[in-house]
């Protein structure tokens, strides 16, 4: 049997009643075993965590007008903390209390309309739940459901509502209010895109000291936008973030002191320091930074073992610059012994994050490059994927396997004609060295003398398709 609840009566038997008021419509007991009479009672049962007791409190207070109230109530329905989760009823409360001036309710309120929160009314569990019980009487069912979720369970976004109150509490000097208008006008997503006027939000919270603040402003300083480049602010922003430990901040100051800039020389040791910190706080580039530190006695001193830890955890959490450098350690026996094994897995890794570089070292691994064992299916599947992003060492490396075949590969010079040619293209744009041309030219030369009229016709078309196809997207 399934445990009874108001318009259900056991699983075979569902019969839709309507609910009666007398019962709270929020799902919690009218009385809780304490009495508690005001706002530091609701508050002394929910660090107990008597939910239910202080939602009570909290709800009478509420629906006195109590600001604070309602903004704890909503804060509840938010976290489903003593009632059913439902965001139609915290935006309900939040709108109350920041009808009154609560700032951090205008500032919640403007969160959940910005983004639209929870499940849409007819397919949140409850709903379901209700309708199930209410199928032999439609109208119970959606009187019960109205009851029940006066305010629906879920919140459409508004993105126009939203900002009218990101701006009531960033006049108060709201913090993340402030900051969260300064991402809306730099990215442009629901106003029109003005970097002045997120210089201005971000800079008002930075003034406050609010770490993401301080760091945002400090780009807009540092790439000139809204605001007149000035490397000095930027790093005086991003020191203040850095300070109080912003990753981003740490990592970015890092790089300017590795850098230098406006006259200031080079200072690696400073860059070491501001990757340390990062690094330690888990920011993956920041470690990968740090391990080239470390591999180039950049700073600090050269320590192999310190190189393959940090470039390893940057690796594990998913970087693919950091993949691809533990591949390259592990094939040049960074370590003392070369591991061709572990290179393949960390090419891997980056390679079908797009890494091209990883593409191209994993094609020429699987080719028989370094002693590895020749899988030329392989290879001509990871080459021709760097090759298709226009990488010439690709092109030219496809070519010599399509030309020769292999192992699972049918030689095809024609298309080998195809990618040379495309090489030849691609490194002379790029200004490619004269022995990287000479040497694609003369290996195309020695195909185009077994290539017949028709041949050579069809090479011409399928550089065109490519063109066509790179071009196109």
């Amino acid at each position: 049997m399934s445990p009874n609840m108001p318009g259900v009566q056991g699983e075979n038997t569902m019969q839709a009643k309507p609910l009666r008021r007398k019962k709270s419509i929020f799902g919690i007991l009218p009385f809780g075993r304490r009495h508690r009479k005001d706002f530091k009672g609701g508050a002394a049962a929910f660090e107990e965590g008597d939910y239910a007791e202080a939602m009570r409190i909290w709800l009478r207070l509420a629906q006195q007008g109590n600001p604070d109230a309602q903004f704890r109530v909503a804060e509840m329905f938010v976290h489903g903390q003593g009632v059913i989760q439902s965001y139609g009823d915290a935006v309900h409360w939040y709108r109350k209390a920041a009808e009154q001036g609560h700032v951090e309710a205008q500032y919640r309120l403007g969160l959940i309309l910005l983004n639209g929160e929870g499940e849409a009314r007819d397919t949140a569990f409850p709903v379901r739940w209700y309708r199930r019980a209410g199928e032999q009487n439609e109208q119970v069912a959606k009187d019960n459901l109205n009851l029940l979720f006066p305010n629906g369970v879920g919140v459409a976004q508004n993105a126009e509502e939203a900002i009218h109150w990101y701006k009531a509490a960033a006049e108060k000097n709201h913090a993340e209010s402030q900051l969260h208008l300064g991402l809306l006008y730099a990215y442009g997503s629901v106003v029109p895109q003005d970097m002045e006027a997120a210089a201005h939000w971000y800079g008002l919270a930075a003034d406050q000291g609010l770490a993401s603040a301080q760091f945002n402003l400090a780009g807009l300083y540092a790439s000139g936008s809204g605001v007149e480049k000035d490397y000095e602010v930027a790093e005086e922003l991003y020191r203040k973030a850095a300070e109080q430990g912003h990753t981003g901040a740490q990592m970015n100051l890092g790089i300017m002191y590795a850098n230098g800039h406006t006259g200031k020389p080079q200072d690696m040791e400073a860059a070491a320091k501001w990757y340390r910190m990062a690094a330690e706080q888990g920011h993956a580039q920041g470690q990968l930074n740090l391990a080239l530190c470390y591999a180039n006695g950049n700073g600090v001193e050269k320590d192999t073992a310190e190189t393959l830890k940090w470039c390893r955890k940057a690796a594990e959490q998913g970087l693919a610059a950091a993949q691809f450098n533990l591949g390259l350690m592990f094939v040049n026996g960074f370590a003392g012994k070369q591991d061709l094994a572990e290179a393949i897995a960390w090419y891997r890794k980056a390679a079908e994050q797009g890494n091209i570089a990883a593409m191209v070292n994993l094609g020429l691994l699987h080719a028989g490059a370094q002693g590895g064992r020749p899988d030329y299916v392989e290879a001509v599947r990871w080459l021709r994927r760097a090759a298709d992003k226009g990488n010439s060492t690709a092109m030219v490396n496809l070519a010599l396997i399509l030309n020769g075949g292999g192992q699972g590969i049918t030689p095809n010079p024609t298309q080998a004609y195809m990618w040379l040619t495309l090489a030849l293209e691609t490194l002379t744009e790029s200004g490619g060295k004269e022995l990287e041309l000479a040497r694609v030219q003369k290996k195309m030369e020695e195909i185009a003398g077994n290539l017949s009229p028709d041949d050579l016709s069809k090479v011409a078309s399928m550089v065109e398709n490519w063109r066509s196809q790179k071009m196109a997207g």
